[in-house]
C-alpha cells in the first residue's frame, strides 16, 4: 500500500487520554524503555552508504519546549565526503547518506530511531517513493520533515500498516536532491528504511558530500523537539506536535551548515528522570545505537563531532525536587561523569554545557531549580577549565517568555524561543570554534 506526503497544516487526530507522563503514552506503560528489540551486536553506524548533503533544509524554524530528556549522539570525523559505516538498504552505492545513528546489522536496511536521524539521495524525475519498516501504529504514527532542494516541501507519516509512501510528486522534471529527517523521538517507534524507489526511466544519483562541520546534541525533549507545533501548552504530548526538525538542536546545525546527530529523550535526566519516572537516565543510554535497545552499542569512532552540545538537567530539577543537601552532590558527579565520558571519545571537541529555558526559580515552589543548577554546571565546566581542559563551555538558555513568544505542548518552547536559542547558541559556537 502508497501512502503520500502531505503539508502543513497537518489534520492529525491526537493522542487520548495521555496520563502517567506524555511518552509513556505512546508506549502505553510508565517505567523503562528498554524493551525494543536488540539487533545483533557490533557498533551501528552514523553516515551513510556513499556522501550526501547534510541536514538540509531551511534552518529557521524554531521548536517548542519540552521537559524530557534527550540525549544525542554524533560520531565520527569524516571531512565531508563520506566516512561512513552507514548501512545501505536495496538502495546503494553512494547515492544514500545517512545522518546520525544507523543500526546496520540487518541486511535488509538500517534501522534507526532517534530524533533529527536523517536520510539524504539525490535522484532524477518529477517524483519518488520510499519503503520502509516502521514499529509505530497508525494513529501516532513517526514523522519526517521532507526537503526538496533545500527547501520544506511536507511531511511524511510512517507507521506499521504501510510500507511504501510516495514522498515528492509533480516536481519539475529534473535533478533533485531530496532529505528525510525525522521529526519524532524513539518512544514513538523504530524505523527500518528499505528502500527509495525513482519512478519509472529515472535513477538514484550519487548524494551530496557531507559537510566538514558535525555537532552532537545530547539532551531532553527540548532537544527533541517537543510540542513545537501544538497550538500552547494546554495540548498533550502527540507524534504529530513533536518536530525535531524546527527544534535548536537541528536548526543551529543549519544555520551552521553542519551535519548533526541528536540524542535526545524526553523526560530523561543526567541523575534523576523527570519526576522520578524509573528508566535509565540519559547517561545509561549515551551509548546506545538504538535508543530502546542496550546492543548493538554505538560505535564512538565511526563519526566524531568537533562539537558536543549538552543539555540537561531539567527533568533533573523538574517537580518533587530532593533538597540541596541529598541531590547537589549525585548531580554533579553524574554530570561531571558525562562531561567526562564525551571528553574520552571526543578528547579534541568543544563541549557546550547549556542550561534551560524551562528552568527558573520559580518552579516548583521553593526548589530554587534555575540557580542551583546554574551553579553545579558551572562548578563542572570550572573544574575542567581550572584542570586545563579549556574547551568545556557554559551557555545559558534565558527563561523562556511564553507571553511574548508562545508555548508549546506542555510549556515546551515555541517555534519561536527555539528559534532565538539556535540563534544563541550559533553564535556561541562560532566564537569558540571559530566556525
Amino acid at each position: 500500500m502508497t501512502t503520500s506526503a502531505y503539508s502543513h497544516p497537518f489534520p492529525l487526530p491526537k493522542l487520548a487520554g495521555v496520563l502517567c507522563i506524555a511518552w509513556s503514552a505512546l508506549i502505553g506503560a510508565c517505567g523503562d524503555d528498554s524493551t525494543g528489540q536488540t539487533s545483533g551486536t557490533g557498533g551501528g553506524a552514523s553516515t551513510s552508504s556513499g556522501s550526501g548533503s547534510g541536514t538540509g533544509g531551511n534552518d529557521n524554524q524554531g521548536g517548542n519546549d519540552n521537559q524530557g530528556g534527550n540525549d544525542n549522539q554524533g560520531g565520527n570525523d569524516n571531512q565531508g565526503g563520506n566516512d561512513n559505516q552507514g548501512g545501505n538498504g536495496p538502495s546503494t552505492g553512494d547515492t544514500v547518506r545517512f545522518i546520525g545513528r544507523f543500526d546496520t546489522t540487518d541486511p535488509a536496511g538500517p534501522r534507526f530511531s532517534w530524533p533529527g536521524s536523517a536520510i539524504a539521495t539525490r535522484f532524477t524525475g518529477t517524483s519518488i517513493s520510499a519503503r520502509f519498516n516502521d514499529t509505530a501504529p497508525a494513529s501516532a504514527p513517526d514523522y519526517f520533515q521532507v526537503v526538496i532542494d533545500g527547501k520544506p516541501e511536507g511531511v511524511l507519516a510512517v507507521s506499521s500498516e504501510e510500507d511504501t509512501y510516495v514522498v515528492a510528486e509533480g516536481l519539475a522534471d529534473g535533478e533533485h536532491d531530496l532529505l528525510l529527517h525525522r521529526r519524532t523521538e524513539t518512544l514513538v517507534g523504530v524505523t527500518q528504511f528499505l528502500e527509495f524507489i525513482p519512478e519509472q526511466g529515472e535513477q538514484l544519483l550519487p548524494a551530496p558530500p557531507a559537510p566538514e562541520r558535525r555537532i552532537e546534541v545530547i539532551g531532553d525533549s527540548i532537544s527533541a523537539g517537543y510540542g513545537i507545533d501544538g497550538p500552547d501548552e494546554s495540548c498533550p504530548f502527540t507524534s504529530a506536535t513533536e518536530n525535531n526538525y524546527l527544534a535548536y538542536s537541528a536548526v543551529t546545525a543549519r544555520m551552521l551548515e553542519a551535519d548533526a546527530t541528536i540524542i535526545a529523550w524526553s523526560g530523561r535526566g543526567v541523575y534523576r528522570n523527570y519526576n522520578d519516572e524509573n528508566a535509565e537516565p540519559m547517561p545509561a543510554i549515551y551509548g546506545r545505537t538504538i535508543a530502546s535497545e542496550a546492543q548493538p552499542a554505538w560505535d564512538f569512532s565511526s563519526w566524531v563531532p568537533q562539537v558536543v552540545v549538552i543539555n540537561l538537567g531539567t527533568n533533573d530539577f523538574s517537580i518533587n525536587v530532593p533538597g540541596p543537601a541529598t541531590f547537589n552532590a549525585p548531580f554533579k558527579q553524574a554530570y561531571a561523569g558525562l562531561v567526562e565520558t564525551v571528553r574520552g571519545h571526543y578528547p579534541e571537541a568543544h563541549i557546550f554545557c547549556t542550561v534551560g529555558p524551562m528552568l527558573s526559580d520559580g518552579y516548583p515552589e521553593g526548589a530554587e531549580a534555575l540557580t542551583r543548577a546554574r551553579t553545579l554546571i558551572t562548578e563542572v565546566v570550572d573544574e575542567r577549565t581550572d584542570g586545563g581542559d579549556t574547551h568545556v563551555h557554559y551557555v545559558e538558555f534565558p527563561t523562556h517568555d511564553g507571553a511574548t513568544n508562545g508555548l508549546g505542548c506542555d510549556y515546551h518552547p515555541s517555534v519561536k524561543t527555539n528559534q532565538l536559542m539556535a540563534e544563541q547558541l550559533a553564535e556561541a559556537i562560532k566564537d569558540e570554534v571559530g566556525w
